[in-house]
């Protein structure tokens, strides 16, 4: 029987940041046990919830202490959602994705759901991820940000679906970290438009968690975990339908859960999100909502009115129950009732139109029902993994391609690594090998000496003769083996040699692919073609089986009106014919018209080909005539170079001769001087000997 659980509601205010503490900002909010406490306008409101939490608190705490028991519901089978309710700017994304220092409630719950996992190795799971954002009524698939309609369906077994949004696969929690980073961003992406209407967003990251028991018939259980981003506030008064509902859509439901419209009918379909977490508001989901409020003053209207709507959802109840994975053995009964069901319709002269009615209605269920396997779902997802790389792409979401070429270049280089080890041992052993060649060589030579030498000495008997050729043709074919060794080693080395190659090329042409190369593009392109018509193969095989299907659902309408002695009139029947008369003569007509389309295809592959091919000529052409533009500048360069070598030449030996005649004129100097100073002693020496008189005073 359902379990009977209230939604828990916590009231969280977040940190203020970094611009409002160097203001000087002081916080308004406050938490006393339960409570949050706001003052404005010199009053002070007081909330009571499951819990309060102030700004002084890490979303870590706030998790372990309100979310870990949440992942174990989870795990045991039970639709959990966890939400965070709050206008802009309360902290919503703080809350929900966290920083780097503090991480958020999605990081901190996407690890331990895989921690968990790792410790229960008796279980086999299966999990998918996706993401919507529902913006003015309208939904949009945040990991494959396509532009194709999706519309909200309700399943007998599956419950409320999203047809369109994509499921992708994950395997480990890093790829589920990493799907859920890039649809953050493609979200925060719509915060930059020209319209400010990120203030009416709401999101929901959705985790489906499938589990069974290893080598074991048992049935398994089913959870889905929304992580749910709610929008409140005013429609600012716009008459905007979209705008109203999605915005007063969402209060008109927590108002009727336990507010002043307690016990009325519950307006779920007013809205998108509404309708999409309805599970979450009085359904089959353990619900806890974070109440995420700003702690600055001027933002205390819209406090207020998060907080009281917030209490609306606390005296809500919930009626919860394990979810049974009963998937094929639903595609079993489906195909059963429906074989049944097309029995009775054959075997009767008068089927009931019910019956005509419920036979469409199972196959349609069985359709969906079939989608739901997990082989089926993971072949959806390596589909939409491929078609997001392209939306990805233009929403500007370029990691993936960064991510796929690191990874590439790293698988490279580790193939180059194990090439290199394996050619470093067969290298090694070629070495060896060679030195036992060289040996038994040397050996051979020796013996055939000694056998010479003795020979021709003539001392040798029959008996040792024998024995010595014996010897020497045993080293003989003892070196002939080796040497056979030695060129297999050899041939080794040059397969892994022109590997190695390959292997560069591999790298050069992933290089040409990042610096635009045509060939490679052309290449990759030849594959996307092939890849798509692939697809469409596929898919008109589809159509195939859908047609049958819908033309038993038809044989079974006609079998009905001729059974109701419904008769066509003449003119009727004469239209009938006619148009079987076109569609006979459209059949040859369809045919050719597909034949010359195949060679239209050809044709046009045949052009691109050339075009590609002229590309790629004009391409080496301007790299020939950058080339030469090279080459010319390159010689001008070395002139201007040699000119300048010649000029300081020159500038050289002018500087030489110059050295070497100040050099000479320096001595001349040095020669004079030295003869002046001679010629001053002997002057003195004739002074002194004349008593201090001057040879002109003597006379």
């Amino acid at each position: 029987m359902p379990e009977s659980v209230p939604i828990k509601v916590c009231g969280r205010c977040r940190p203020l940041t970094q611009e409002e503490a160097t203001k000087g900002v002081k916080s308004v909010v406050k938490s006393s046990g339960d409570k949050l406490l706001i003052e404005s306008g010199g009053k002070e409101h007081s909330f009571s919830f499951d819990g309060a939490y102030a700004n002084d608190v890490r979303n870590e705490q706030i998790y372990k202490e309100r979310c870990e028991p949440i992942l174990q519901r989870a795990l045991e089978g039970f639709n959990v959602s966890i939400i965070a309710l709050g206008s802009t700017n309360a902290g919503k994304t703080y809350l929900m994705s966290g920083t780097e220092g503090d991480p958020g409630i999605a990081p901190c719950f996407i690890r331990n759901l895989y921690q968990a996992i790792g410790e229960r190795s008796n279980k086999e799971f299966f999990i998918t991820v996706s993401y919507l954002e529902v913006l003015d009524e309208k939904m949009s698939d945040l990991l494959n940000p396509h532009v194709n309609q999706m519309k909200i369906r309700h399943h007998p077994h599956k419950g409320i679906f999203i047809e369109g949004l994509s499921e992708m696969v994950v395997h480990n929690w890093e790829e589920m970290s990493q799907l859920y980073e890039q649809g953050t961003r493609v979200r925060k992406m719509g915060a930059n438009d020209i319209r400010a209407n990120q203030a009416r967003a709401h999101s929901v990251f959705t985790i489906t968690v499938e589990q069974r028991t290893r080598q074991s018939s048992k049935v398994g259980v089913r959870s889905v975990i929304c992580l749910a981003d709610l929008a409140m506030g005013e429609a600012g008064g716009t008459s905007d339908t979209h705008i109203v509902a999605g915005l007063q859509g969402l209060m008109n439901v927590l108002s009727a859960l336990g507010g002043p419209k307690k016990g009325s009918n519950i307006p779920y379909r007013d809205s998108t999100i509404t309708r999409v977490l309805q599970d979450s508001f009085g359904g089959n989901t353990v619900t806890l909502m974070f109440a995420v409020v700003s702690p600055v003053d001027k933002a205390h209207k819209e406090s207020l009115t998060t907080l009281q709507y917030a209490s609306y959802a606390k005296s809500a109840k919930n009626h919860v129950k394990a979810n049974l994975d009963e998937t094929a053995e639903i595609i079993a009964d489906l195909r059963e009732e429906i074989a049944k069901l097309r029995d009775k319709i054959a075997a009767t002269s008068a089927p009931s139109r019910d019956d005509v009615h419920k036979l469409e209605d199972l196959v349609q269920d069985l359709q969906i029902a079939k989608m739901s396997t997990w082989a089926e779902r993971e072949k959806l997802s390596k589909k939409f993994e491929e078609e997001r790389k392209v939306n990805l792409a233009n929403k500007g979401i370029l990691d993936w391609v960064m991510d796929n070429m690191k990874k590439g270049n790293k698988e490279i280089q580790e193939k180059m690594l194990l090439l290199q080890k394996e050619k470093d041992q067969v290298t090694s052993q070629y070495t060896e090998k060679r030195r036992v060649v060289d040996g038994l060589n040397e050996e051979l030579q020796k013996k055939i000496a000694e056998y010479s030498k003795y020979q021709d000495s003539g001392k040798l008997t029959d008996s040792e003769t024998k024995k010595r050729v014996t010897a020497i043709h045993e080293i003989k074919e003892k070196l002939r083996k080796e040497s056979e060794g030695l060129k297999q080693i050899k041939s080794q080395l040059r397969d892994l040699a022109e590997k190695q190659k390959e292997e560069r090329d591999e790298v050069n042409s992933q290089m040409s692919a990042l610096k635009g190369s045509t060939e490679l593009r052309q290449q990759v392109e030849k594959e996307e073609r092939l890849r798509v018509e692939k697809e469409n193969r596929a898919m008109i095989a589809d159509e195939v089986e859908k047609m049958k299907t819908e033309l038993e659902t038809e044989k079974s309408h006609i079998q009905l009106k001729v059974t109701e002695n419904k008769s066509h009139s003449a003119q009727e029947v004469a239209q009938l014919e006619i148009q079987l008369a076109e569609m006979k003569l459209e059949k040859p007509v369809t045919t050719m018209k597909i034949q010359l389309l195949e060679q239209e295809k050809e044709r046009l592959i045949k052009e691109l080909d050339a075009v590609y091919q002229v590309h790629k000529d004009e391409l080496e052409f301007q790299r020939l005539h950058h080339l030469e533009t090279f080459r010319t500048y390159r010689e001008m360069f070395e002139e201007q170079k040699a000119a300048l070598d010649q000029r300081y030449r020159h500038l050289l030996e002018d500087a030489i001769q110059d050295a070497v005649f100040l050099s000479s004129r320096n001595n001349e100097l040095q020669e004079e001087s030295q003869s002046l100073r001679q010629q001053n002693a002997e002057m003195r020496d004739s002074i002194t000997k004349l008593g201090g008189r001057l040879p002109s005073q003597i006379a």
